[in-house]
């Protein structure tokens, strides 16, 4: 199988030192080993560039993590997202070098949060000149983060976070690219999965942050440690910025760096990073096989509309909790793309609405998303409800019609002559007009209102009624009523007034019918 970082080419690096190439192209030297295995050719490749040229040892794990996770491809066109500091730095310049030997084109973007002033505006101007330096393409966004995340109605670091993902997916597009590298290392993972611990989570947050996601997001520094990559830029005398605010205590993530983790090192476990690390290595191969079960349970028993998801409640309660917790991750992910400001604590508070609380009650989650307990689904929404739904009222003549926007439908009404079997359908009904008490109209739900389905010798409470017919309470002011001066006539696409039912010898035939011009009444019969 040929190698997608490498092909058949050698690139010409077989005038490295160490490197002799085979007079049949297909196998070559390294310190005097024979190479043949093709998967593995571009990879030892850089490696030897990374030894011979940049002369960092530790580096060979960026090669290593590069080729365990797939992370790059012959021909890719990678993005890297560089902030100035030693980091994406360092991520960048080892790029740049290795563009030959893995046939890749780099790019780098930069993203001024506009929090820092002149120092962030500096910072701007560094990367720029570095890129101009080693031949990168360079993209630059200016944001106002401090007032987006005012608008937006959450912290700072998270509107930061959702500007510079939506700049680099614009970026990614507007290249043609295939990648976009972020310059996370070990010391970040370990931060990372020490921060969702503080403020809870379940496996899937135990396991930080992946090496691949989306199949275009990569961190190839994932397996390096701060201090390697501090040694790197010495070695390499690469300079670099230092962002102040790293530094202050008012961060969380900042007093997880230096504050929690060098306690625990001192007191606890000195390699409480690589420990932290390895346990979620192991968590993401475990959590990979449970998603999958997941996923089939959840193709099963969830149905997933635009900005909304229902799931049957009879199969979401026979699951096991464990079962709960990943269907709705994956139903809120369909709603909302990254879950940052989900806690477990989210998470259990919905699967207790569902197991615990009446029918009708709901839980605001962060995103705007909307949880509510219905009859028989638990639907999840990303639109927080409308207010409570005014009065509305239209006359309706006989013959004649009538549009009610709220509804999104048009009601008309005629007399007819009596032809064979009346078809009698959920948006069409028949009524003898003698019964009728003056004029019709077309309105919503009163308090106080009574109705008298058909068989029933007495009203009951029209309330009471939609209760019966498990309509959701959010949809009953949405639901068309017929009336007359008397009674409720028709509840739209449900029942009929006993007293107006066709008799045999009704000769004075009314045909009522609704047309849908957009979904409003039919989402609200769903």
């Amino acid at each position: 199988m040929e190698n997608p970082l490498i092909g058949s080419h050698l690139y010409g690096l077989s005038a490295l030192p160490g490197v002799a190439v085979a007079n049949d192209g297909k196998a070559f030297f390294i310190s005097g080993k024979l190479c043949a295995n093709p998967l593995k050719r571009a990879v030892k490749k850089a490696k030897m560039f990374v030894f011979n040229y940049l002369q960092v040892i530790a580096l060979d794990k960026v090669l290593s993590t590069i080729e365990k996770y797939h992370m790059i491809k012959k021909g890719d066109r990678i993005l890297v997202g560089v902030s100035g500091g030693a980091d994406s730095l360092a991520l960048l310049h080892i790029l740049v070098h290795l563009q030959a030997s893995l046939s890749i084109q780099v790019y780098a973007a930069h993203v001024n949060h506009g929090l820092r002033g002149d120092e962030a505006k500096a910072d701007a101007l560094f990367v720029e000149e570095k890129c101009r330096e080693w031949g990168v393409p360079f993209f630059l966004k200016e944001e106002d983060v401090h007032h987006l995340s005012k608008v937006w109605r959450i912290s700072e670091e998270s509107a930061g976070r959702v500007v510079r993902y939506q700049f680099f997916e614009q970026v990614l597009n507007e290249i043609g690219g295939h990648k976009i590298a972020l310059a996370h290392h070990r010391d970040d993972q370990a931060e990372t999965i020490l921060h969702h611990i503080i403020r809870g989570t379940g496996m899937k947050g135990l396991q930080g942050m992946s090496p691949v996601r989306d199949g275009k997001y990569i961190r190839p520094l994932l397996e390096v440690s701060r201090a390697e990559i501090e040694e790197y830029c010495r070695k390499n005398k690469l300079e670099f910025r230092v962002d102040r605010t790293n530094q202050e205590s008012c961060y969380t993530r900042n007093k997880i760096r230096h504050l929690l983790i060098p306690f625990i090192a001192k007191e606890f476990n000195p390699n409480i990073s690589e420990t932290l690390v390895r346990m979620a290595e192991i968590l993401r191969e475990e959590e990979d096989f449970l998603q999958g079960i997941c996923a089939e349970i959840s193709a099963k028993i969830c149905r997933a509309k635009e900005d909304l998801v229902e799931i049957e409640k009879a199969g979401f309660l026979s699951c096991h909790r464990a079962v709960k917790r990943r269907i709705l991750r994956l139903s809120l992910e369909k709603l909302q793309h990254g879950l940052q400001e989900l806690q477990l604590s989210h998470i259990d508070g919905v699967i207790d609405l569902v197991e615990s609380s009446s029918v009708g009650s709901m839980l605001y989650l962060p995103g705007n998303i909307l949880a509510y307990h219905d009859y028989d689904v638990l639907r999840l929404s990303i639109r927080a409800p409308a207010g409570p739904v005014g009065p509305i009222e239209y006359p309706l003549k006989i013959p004649g019609s009538v549009k009610v926007p709220e509804m999104g439908i048009e009601v008309s009404a005629e007399r007819i002559v009596k032809k064979g079997v009346l078809e009698f359908q959920p948006m069409c009904i028949f009524i003898d007009g003698d019964v009728v008490s003056g004029d019709l109209k077309v309105r919503n739900r009163r308090d106080g209102d009574r109705f008298k389905p058909i068989g029933m010798k007495g009203t009951k409470k029209l309330k009471d009624y939609f209760i019966d017919k498990k309509i959701p309470r959010l949809k009953r002011d949405l639901i068309p009523l017929v009336a007359d001066e008397r009674n409720i006539i028709w509840v739209a696409g449900y029942q009929i007034h006993d007293d107006y039912k066709i008799r045999d010898g009704t000769r004075n035939i009314i045909k009522i019918q609704i047309r849908e011009e957009r979904c409003c009444f039919s989402q609200a019969l769903d």
